[in-house]
């Protein structure tokens, strides 16, 4: 790729398309060229803000436009493998919100379409440039804290399902905690611990809110083929207390992050040895507008993407594993991973 500017477009102005498009109209390597919004307020606030972007209704007409070379997907989750194949097969670099789509099956047809192109394909998880996050991966492959041997990755929130779209509120359509906020979970401790998930035993349900058709509670025990087993702890509740982090055991210590979300608990990273908590200072960032950098930088160096389509699926197929194990009451070990 030359250094020209990237023409990038954005499919979808839900509850993160918006920050996206503000990421590109301010980044000096890329320029807004479109988006695409069957909503017409939505649509129209962007034109007004950006009248040199093309503001279209149909995804496809984008994927038409030989100024785009690259699309960031920004629609509901049940709409991702339709628009992620159509992309890559017009040629088109891709950034695709998490999830990467709402079943194994879905993100094994993505991915076998991204293997035989010659494009760029990643997938947003976005903690990958979580300042809390990063640096606490850092601290664990540094060997900070000895060989790691357990995790606990918690999440409680409220649920507040009058402010979600519809889709949301629906697990046939995408929606739940488990693909909302699980797929975050289980990625932050894929690319934590490394290694892959060859066993899970899990609860996953609607204990909280019965009449919404989507799961609100999950907890799930994981074990990887390097030894590690972690617990995903995971709950959006009528009212409580948010907890948003994790916390690791190794040979020689601890290390602790919460994350910012709610109005209580604490916020920072911590090492744990003797007894004694030692703040980590960490440097704020804006993890999209790093993301997006990232995204240009594999596409402009042809190197591989931070998040590849193959996490992606990885992530999906721990949380398929989840809700297999739910259903059945019994454990699912992972194929050909025992």
């Amino acid at each position: 790729m030359t250094n020209q500017q990237l023409g990038i477009a954005v499919l979808g102005l839900g509850r993160v398309g918006p920050a996206h498009v503000r990421v590109i109209a301010e980044n000096p390597r890329a320029r807004l060229v479109a988006i695409a919004e069957v909503d017409e307020t939505k649509r129209g606030g962007v034109a007004a803000n950006y009248p040199d972007c093309a503001a279209l209704v149909d995804y496809r007409d984008v994927l038409a436009r030989a100024d785009v070379q690259a699309v960031i997907i920004c629609l509901p989750h049940w709409l991702h493998t339709r628009a992620a194949v159509d992309a890559v097969q017009a040629g088109k670099h891709v950034l695709i919100e998490k999830p990467l789509a709402t079943s194994v099956e879905e993100c094994e047809q993505i991915a076998e379409v991204v293997r035989t192109s010659n494009v760029t394909f990643t997938v947003g998880h976005t903690q990958h440039f979580y300042p809390i996050v990063a640096k606490a991966k850092q601290i664990l492959d540094d060997g900070r804290i000895g060989r790691p041997i357990m995790a606990i990755d918690s999440w409680y929130k409220p649920y507040e399902p009058e402010k979600r779209p519809a889709w949301m509120l629906d697990r046939k359509r995408g929606g739940g905690m488990l693909l909302m906020d699980g797929t975050h979970m289980i990625d932050r401790l894929l690319w934590h611990l490394g290694g892959r998930v060859e066993a899970v035993k899990a609860m996953n349900g609607n204990p909280v809110y019965p009449e919404i058709p989507a799961d609100d509670t999950a907890m799930a025990f994981l074990q990887f083929d390097n030894g590690i087993v972690a617990t995903l702890s995971r709950i959006a509740y009528r009212t409580g207390i948010t907890q948003y982090g994790a916390d690791y055991f190794g040979t020689n210590g601890q290390v602790k992050y919460r994350l910012p979300y709610g109005q209580h608990g604490e916020v920072g990273l911590w090492v744990g040895q003797n007894e004694l908590w030692e703040p980590i200072a960490v440097a704020a960032n804006n993890p999209l507008a790093d993301q997006f950098d990232a995204f240009l930088d594999a596409i402009e160096q042809g190197t591989k993407p931070a998040v590849s389509v193959e996490h992606g699926l990885e992530v999906i197929r721990v949380m398929a594993a989840i809700e297999r194990s739910a259903e059945t009451g019994r454990e699912i070990v992972l194929a050909g991973r025992a």
